[in-house]
């Protein structure tokens, strides 16, 4: 069985999306404040005024507002096309690295690694939200392939992981600072020897 989410649209009732925009903003409070644990759909409902039913009409499970919470506080962030690809994905990685460090979208997304553990389904959910969010950058890479821009022989899914990962393990497992000065060099390091030097 797949577990979904109910998405927002434009044409939602009103009614709904009050209910749905409460019952997140509980959840986003309650993973916040007491993680995991704190997170059940009785805490949610007592948080937000929202009752269970409406609750499980709009979200699954708890699997599903789980991941619902975690995605309404992610920042998107834009990847720029100004014809300069080692400071177009400087950008992206810099404003992914914010995101991570500020606000609540690294503190909500660690939990959403915890649950991963515990729960296949949140596991699946939590994976398919990342595809969708490494296509951005994906997308880029392959088309300055296509383009002659980078390397033909270059693995650009290898080549996302080398400029994507050390942002993750320095904000979830060294803990280490991560400055936007240190992200421009992992940048340089990694991608200004993959672009073809007639671009560079």
């Amino acid at each position: 069985m797949v577990t979904t989410v109910s998405p927002a649209t434009d044409n939602e009732d009103p009614r709904r999306a009050r209910s749905r925009a409460r019952a997140l903003a509980a959840a986003v409070e309650l993973l916040r404040d007491e993680g995991l644990q704190g997170l059940t759909i009785e805490a949610v409902a007592a948080r937000s005024g929202v009752a269970k039913t409406t609750i499980y009409r709009q979200f699954e499970n708890r699997d599903a507002l789980h991941l619902a919470a975690v995605d309404s506080v992610r920042a998107v962030t834009a990847l720029p096309d100004t014809g300069d690809l080692v400071a177009d994905v400087t950008a992206f990685c810099i404003g992914l690295n914010r995101a991570l460090r500020t606000g609540d979208f690294g503190a909500l997304l660690s939990t959403g690694f915890d649950g991963a553990e515990r729960s296949e389904s949140l596991a699946r959910m939590l994976h398919d939200s990342g595809v969708q969010r490494r296509a951005v950058i994906l997308d880029r890479l392959r088309r300055a392939q296509r383009d002659g821009v980078l390397l033909a022989d270059v693995d650009v899914d290898v080549l996302n992981s080398q400029l994507i990962g050390p942002l993750f393990y320095r904000r979830f497992v060294s803990r280490q600072a991560t400055t936007a000065a240190w992200v421009g060099a992992l940048v340089e390091a990694v991608l200004r020897p993959l672009v073809c030097s007639t671009s560079a």
